[in-house]
């Protein structure tokens, strides 16, 4: 290109682009860079092996690894796309400028190991001058990004951050050295070359870092450059050899829990076949769930080398929020060395570990389940599943759990619900004059009304407005009268895997002998249930939440809107309807369809949603202490965005927010109401 421009006007065309590599070092130098590199990868071969064979330690994963094409697809966008990391703006700023710099210095030096190692002349023309530009500019943005973090993290560090440990700092210095060195070697280059570098306008940080040398004789640059250039290959053979041995292994970690990660919904957890398990005719022991470090799967324990302990998780967990001990990040890091300590030895006892967060036994109850943690980690860690699987050990192995959830637990297992009497379910259905489908009948709805909504009267007019506009909109539907119990979530939460599968196995059977067009819900944890988790059973149907239907049928026309409903109105997203299902625009569509009515967004909304408190398990159990509870915190925000009316779509969320109200001495500004509620009044029912 530059030739062909100087050629037309008049001039002789100049040499090819390029420069001479290895300038100044020699064949020695040559030769031991070689044998270091081969060093250092033998290095970090063993250290990998050693990574895998730590893996391997664990159990067989019961998961199946398919779908390799969507796997590759969040490799794309988690690795190379950085959409998870991005979510935050800071941390996405200084991850991007060294992630993205590294990327072009990595691609630079693979071009000259092809043009120099393999004979491959192809590190000269335009593409030096754009490999050239290219990392010149990507050292200054690696500097930039690497300065952004150090800030970050020594000078102004958020809360949820952990302790500062040396190895981060050590991290952070050897990414500098590196682009450093690798600068003022370029300087030197440029400087001291005999030639000289007719292309030096390419490299304008290398030109500065030249400058800096201005007035040193050749022969001290010459020796600077050679310091340089062998301080920058030490440094990056040591960087090499310690990936698996450092923080710089989520290089590699990362990327590769990212494609194993769970392609399942997020609500569906593996299914444990109980009865196959105690029919075995085998002498080992039956265990459930996760009490010991020898119970991790090779899934979980790659879990813990994949965290870098960022914090996300911690910023975002609502329990913590609200001021209670609860710590994703610590769930990780406390259980990371327990797995190293067994490691050649027997297995260490999980729960009631001194001097890590498992010694407090009302941890792992905490949690309640909301998935926030877990949707924003950009390591693809697992936190739910994993307390999960603490939960069944507690509950299934040692009988333990808290009082409350114990008290549920019984109730539930005795009456079919964790409320009362089964019989006061059908005195309410009777109520409802809703019909009655039995075995072998045909409907098109089927609407499972659910437990909450049963048996709590400030509940009912959840399903009393609802039946009316089922009603209003002509469609036939039904219920199943005395074979619906509880669905089973409370259970599965709480740990009771032999209760939830019992449950579900009922369940699936009633429901298997009507037929139906539609299974309608309205809490948000029973359709996670019926969507993704009776499915395991041979329960497959065709689930809608309330919201979806009620969206549906106002976009269709079918919902003649007749009355106002004026008022400031904010919507609160349920974790189960929301982060566990995608299911965040009908709810807005259906507010948005009301005349008279404002929807104001709060500050945490959609896929950041704040959680009520009221899942996990925590419906039926207080574990909070303090003045502050998850509720309390939400109906905070509401007020700050103005809202006179939080509109829900969950019972659960709708008890919790009801409860902080009143807690927070706004009973006169501010109601909880169902957007089916809202609706029916727009209707003029």
């Amino acid at each position: 290109m530059h030739a062909g421009l100087e050629a037309a006007a008049g001039v002789a065309a100049p040499a090819v682009a390029g420069r001479e590599l290895m300038w100044n070092l020699g064949t020695t130098s040559h030769v031991l860079m070689y044998v270091l590199m081969v060093v250092a990868f033998a290095i970090c071969a063993w250290g990998l092996r050693r990574r895998v064979w730590e893996w391997r330690k664990g159990r067989v994963s019961d998961e199946t690894f398919a779908d390799w094409g969507g796997r590759a697809w969040v490799l794309v966008r988690e690795t190379l796309l950085q959409r998870q990391t991005r979510q935050r703006f800071l941390p996405g700023l200084f991850h991007s400028l060294v992630f993205y710099s590294f990327l072009a210095l990595f691609a630079t030096t693979l071009v000259v190991m092809v043009d120099m190692d393999f004979g491959i002349h192809i590190y000269h023309g335009d593409l030096y001058l754009a490999f050239t530009v290219l990392s010149d500019v990507a050292g200054l943005l690696l500097l930039l990004g690497l300065a952004i973090a150090a800030v970050r993290r020594y000078l102004a560090p958020p809360e949820f951050l952990p302790e500062r440990r040396p190895a981060d700092a050590v991290i952070l210095l050897i990414l500098a050295l590196l682009v450093l060195t690798g600068l003022l070697a370029e300087g030197a280059r440029i400087r001291f070359h005999p030639a000289g570098d007719r292309w030096q306008a390419y490299s304008p940080v290398g030109r500065i870092f030249g400058g800096l040398l201005a007035g040193i004789s050749p022969e001290t640059g010459r020796g600077i450059h050679f310091a340089t250039w062998w301080i920058h290959a030490l440094g990056t053979f040591t960087m090499i050899a310690l990936v698996p041995h450092t923080k710089f292994f989520h290089m590699l970690a990362i990327p590769t829990n990212q494609l194993l990660s769970k392609q399942a919904p997020k609500g569906a957890l593996a299914r444990v076949d109980i009865e196959k398990l105690l029919s075995a005719d085998t002498d080992t022991d039956v265990t459930l769930g996760i009490a010991a470090t020898d119970q991790l799967t090779w899934k979980q324990r790659l879990d813990l080398d994949a965290c870098i302990l960022c914090g996300r998780c911690d910023a975002v967990c609502p329990a913590r929020a609200a001021g209670q001990p609860l710590s994703p990040r610590r769930l990780i890091d406390d259980l990371k060395p327990l797995t190293q300590r067994a490691a050649g030895s027997d297995p260490v006892t999980i729960l009631g570990t001194a001097g890590t967060v498992f010694e407090d036994p009302n941890f792992i109850w905490h949690c309640r389940t909301c998935h926030a943690c877990q949707s924003i980690c950009p390591a693809a860690i697992r936190h739910v599943d994993l307390f999960f699987e603490l939960r069944r050990a507690e509950v299934m192995m040692e009988g333990r759990l808290p009082a409350e959830a114990g008290r549920a637990l019984k109730t539930l297992e005795a009456q079919g619900n964790p409320f009362g009497a089964q019989a006061d379910r059908l005195d309410f259905v009777e109520r409802l004059g809703i019909p009655i489908i039995g075995p072998g009948e045909e409907t098109e709805i089927l609407y499972w009304i659910g437990c909450a909504t049963t048996f709590d009267p400030e509940k009912q007019r959840l399903a009393e407005d609802l039946v009316a506009i089922l009603r209003h909109a002509g469609v036939r539907f039904g219920h199943l009268g005395r074979d619906e119990t509880c669905c089973g979530d409370p259970a599965r939460v709480m740990g009771d895997e032999n209760l939830f599968q019992t449950i579900a196995k009922q369940t699936v059977a009633a429901l298997n002998a009507r037929r139906f067009t539609t299974l309608l819900v309205t809490c948000p944890h029973g359709y996670n249930v019926f969507a993704h988790e009776y499915p395991q059973f041979g329960g497959r149907y065709r689930v809608l939440h309330h919201s979806q239907l009620l969206a549906q049928w106002m976009a269709e026309g079918r919902l003649a809107l007749r009355a106002p409903v004026p008022g400031r109105v904010t919507f609160h997203d349920p974790c189960y309807l929301g982060r566990y299902q995608g299911i965040f625009d009908p709810p807005r569509q259906v507010l948005r369809s009301l005349e008279g009515l404002e929807l104001r967004e709060m500050r945490h909304r959609r896929d950041e949603s704040f959680c009520c408190g009221a899942g996990g398990g925590h419906y039926f159990m207080d574990l909070d202490t303090g003045a502050e509870r998850p509720g309390t915190v939400r109906v905070d925000e509401a007020a700050a965005a103005g809202a006179e009316t939080i509109a829900v779509a969950c019972a659960f969320c709708q008890q919790m927010l009801v409860d902080a109200v009143k807690a927070k001495n706004l009973e006169e500004r501010m109601q909880v109401l169902d957007i089916a509620t809202l609706v029916r009044r727009g209707l003029g029912l």
